[in-house]
């Protein structure tokens, strides 16, 4: 090992937005709690369950009529995130003045670069950023500490709730390779099928495979990730202060109706805003032969409630079907013209 190592943590916050609740009302401890996006009155799906609740059944994205199902005593909450992000800017702000990079990577995430010289010193330091959280919001955290972001995350994921692991860069090889493939971040269980296929069951297996080989099933991009996250290779660097110019969100309409599709998308993209105010909305749709027809208008105020996009969200839906009869294949929504409301810088999600 060199004299000093510069190593990544992942700090992420343990079912945030339910331990938020739990932060405010403290009887809600030890039952089962899924905070929901509502899109109507017991209409919805999870977007955050405590772990009494994981144990039940009730899963992130599950919709709450299952949930309920699944879990008779559940409590549902629906999302307010003004208070999570007050919330998140407490604990961002503590570790922005302790640490001097640090990439705010989404409401309940943010990457660290610390210096150590070895295990030991890298383990205080993750203690010392779970402090750091606890201290200056009374939430819990999970934090994985390795020489990349790969191997943080993997690190951070293995260890929930509340845990630390460190993986110094002598150990990322083993540590990967020992690793299910649906373990490494943003290959998942549908690219691990995939490999599956191919003949590779092991992270071993899918070492194996070529780069081209890879790119021919994946394409270049993804098949570069592939390729690299196997042998733990990981060269993104933090970003820091990096600013987002639009959030965009789609879905294939099947045999829902178009304003129903709409008033989902509408809440999936609130959530990704983090709090974050918009000055204009878009629409794209994408037709059945693959033609794309897009129409956009811009507020004369800054908003960032979800009733915002999905009002202004069908009315260009309907401008456009007022235009267009062919069968709608695809439908996305967007929001454009930014503006911070708070310190968080806005990274892309990968999540």
């Amino acid at each position: 090992m060199n004299l000093h190592e510069k190593l990544i943590a992942l700090v992420d916050m343990d079912y945030f937005f339910a331990q938020c609740e739990e932060l405010r009302n403290p009887n809600l401890k030890g039952k089962p709690v899924a905070v929901c996006m509502l899109t109507a009155p017991e209409r919805g799906a999870i977007s955050s369950a405590n772990y009494v609740a994981r144990k039940l059944g009730a899963k992130v994205g599950m919709p709450v009529s299952a949930a309920k199902h699944q879990v008779n005593d559940i409590v549902i909450l629906p999302v307010d995130m003004p208070y999570y992000v007050t919330i998140s800017s407490k604990i961002m702000s503590n570790l922005t003045k302790l640490f001097k990079r640090v990439e705010i990577a989404s409401i309940d995430e943010a990457y660290v670069e610390i210096t150590v010289f070895n295990y030991d010193e890298a383990v205080k330091m993750g203690n010392e950023i779970k402090k750091a959280v606890f201290n200056a919001s009374g939430i819990t955290c999970t934090v994985g500490i390795g020489q990349n972001k790969l191997i943080a995350k993997m690190a951070c994921d293995s260890s929930k709730p509340n845990g630390l692991k460190v993986i110094m860069p002598e150990q990322s090889i083993e540590f990967i390779e020992k690793s299910k493939l649906n373990e490494i971040p943003y290959i998942g269980h549908k690219t691990a099928e995939r490999l599956s296929t191919m003949g590779c069951n092991t992270v071993l297996d899918a070492k194996k495979l070529s780069f081209e080989q890879l790119a021919r099933e994946f394409g270049q991009k993804k098949g570069i990730f592939i390729y690299n996250a196997l042998r733990g290779i990981d060269e993104r660097p933090l970003q820091i202060n990096r600013v987002r110019k639009e959030y965009e969100k789609f879905a294939t309409l099947g045999k829902k109706d178009p304003y129903e599709m709409v008033d989902e998308l509408a809440a999936s993209l609130f959530l990704r805003l983090k709090g974050t105010k918009f000055q204009e909305i878009g629409i794209i749709i994408i037709y059945d032969d693959m033609a794309v027809r897009t129409k956009a208008r811009t507020l004369k105020f800054y908003a960032n409630d979800m009733d915002t996009i999905k009002t202004e969200g069908k009315q260009l839906l309907k401008e456009i079907l007022a235009l267009d009869d062919r069968k709608i294949r695809r439908i996305g929504l967007k929001v454009s013209k930014l503006k911070q409301t708070n310190f968080l810088p806005l990274s892309d999600y990968m999540k």
